[in-house]
């Protein structure tokens, strides 16, 4: 009897764990979605504040018009639809008046946010993408010069479609250092912080040949939620440097006879140390970078000792004065773009309770202390300069 109790129970649990496989419940067919690839965002009209622009793979393969009623533009790649609303979740559901199929938002790239409605404000648009399931806390956020929208009309060169293009472009600059990448996540993070103030990265359109490009230009400065100016490219490394995200990226100096000399950076590493003496905060900021001659103008000898220790040195007053130069126009923002706000709170909690409320004014008067430690490794495959003066 205890035999085919055995039995029965094994195949009880046998079809149980079958039916589960078998399972289809949240099973989509792809010829039922609407992939969206990249969301842009824009200051809509007064009834209807907020301006959505998807692009959506066009996984049939067939020619879809150049330009639709609702002026959005594709080709036989992707396909761009616009809707207004009063929220990013109305907007959405408007496009199924136009759409037969489910819009689907887990391979999304890019959160492009207009000039005008990131200078509004943007935490209304942001809780929608962190609330929906399908939403990935990697999508890359940026804000664009003009119109969202319009960025999603220029015709990539190697990719498919300008979503995954710009995503792309993003993923480049983590390596080239020249742009601050963030992701949702990351962005979220700053938005809910009290004091480290939010950046993204600036896209814009330019044209090359007659032919339209976008192109990642300056770093976009948010205080609160509110865009409130941009960075520049030297601020933008300076900025870089000290949050620790410089990974390549050269560093050009200038000689006393007016010659180049390039620096690619090989490694870098930074620390932010906060202290509170006599009730007054003060940041001592390190940054260790190491690289290699890469390229010069001049035919002068530069493999030797003393020439190496020269160059280390302007390297490093270089660096030091991009990091500066960050600092300043943080400081003309008001934005703490560093996060030393929430530094000093980690290293001293009770302290920073009697600081927080005056937070604003200390850091513009704070004072922060930057030291380089920069070193020049080696020299490529060459010691001397092609266009060396010896005979």
């Amino acid at each position: 009897m205890k035999k085919y109790i055995n039995i029965g129970a094994k195949i009880i649990i046998c079809i149980l764990l079958v039916s589960n496989l078998a399972s289809c419940r949240s099973a989509h067919e792809l010829n039922k979605l609407g992939i969206v690839m990249g969301v842009g965002i824009d200051k809509g009209i007064k009834t209807e504040p907020i301006e959505l622009t998807l692009q959506l793979v066009n996984v049939s393969g067939g020619k879809t018009p150049s330009k639709g009623s609702d002026g959005g533009a594709s080709n036989t790649g992707y396909l761009n639809l616009k809707e207004k609303g009063k929220s990013i979740s109305e907007a959405a559901k408007a496009f199924s008046r136009k759409l037969n199929r489910r819009l689907f938002f887990s391979h999304n790239q890019v959160i492009i946010l207009g000039k005008n409605a990131a200078e509004e404000g943007v935490e209304k648009y942001m809780d929608f993408f962190l609330r929906y399931r399908e939403t990935r806390l990697l999508t890359w956020v940026l804000v664009s010069k003009g119109p969202a929208g319009e960025i999603f009309n220029i015709n990539p060169a190697l990719e498919t479609t300008p979503g995954m293009n710009i995503g792309e472009l993003i993923k480049n600059e983590r390596d080239v250092s020249q742009i601050p990448t963030v992701d949702l996540k990351d962005f979220a993070s700053k938005l809910m912080s009290k004091t480290t103030a939010p950046v993204a990265p600036i896209i814009e359109v330019s044209k090359d040949d007659d032919k339209k490009i976008a192109y990642l230009s300056e770093t976009a400065v948010f205080k609160k939620d509110k865009m409130v100016g941009a960075l520049g490219k030297r601020e933008t490394r300076g900025l870089l440097w000290v949050t620790n995200r410089v990974k390549d990226g050269v560093v050009v100096l200038g000689t006393e006879d007016d010659n180049k000399v390039n620096i690619i950076t090989t490694r870098s590493k930074s620390k932010v140390t906060p202290e509170i003496k006599d009730n007054e905060p003060s940041i001592k900021i390190e940054i260790e970078q190491e690289g290699d001659l890469q390229e010069q103008t001049s035919s002068e000898d530069l493999v030797n000792p003393k020439a190496f220790a020269k160059l280390e040195k302007v390297e490093g007053e270089v660096i030091k004065e991009e990091v500066t130069a960050a600092l300043q126009k943080s400081r003309e923002l008001n934005a703490d773009i560093f996060g030393f706000g929430d530094i000093i709170y980690q290293h001293y909690p009770r302290q920073w309770t009697k600081l927080e409320k005056d937070w604003e004014q200390i850091f513009k008067n704070m004072q922060v202390d930057v030291s380089v430690d920069a070193k020049l490794r080696r020299t490529g495959r060459i010691t001397k300069p092609i266009m060396s003066k010896e005979e």
